[in-house]
């Protein structure tokens, strides 16, 4: 399962810029997490290295449906 990836911490700014060829994401609140994937084996795991699968449950039952090329996926 993968392990050397984390989400990238949020930077406070004023407002957001626009540039083309930059997408970003506005965090207003919430959880910066990942998930990682093995077959039907999922974690998700916050940027301080918690596993919260048992507490999204739902979201990590969703995963482990998805099927075909995930971004980042390594061999």
């Amino acid at each position: 399962m993968l392990s050397d990836y984390t989400p990238t911490a949020p930077t406070l700014v004023r407002e957001p810029f626009h540039r083309d060829g930059w997408v970003y994401e506005e965090k207003v609140d919430g959880w910066r997490i990942l998930a990682y994937k093995d077959g039907a084996r999922v974690r998700l795991v916050s940027r301080n290295g918690r596993d919260h699968t048992r507490r999204f449950a739902g979201i990590a039952a969703a995963v482990a449906k998805l099927s075909g090329a995930i971004a980042g996926a390594r061999r």
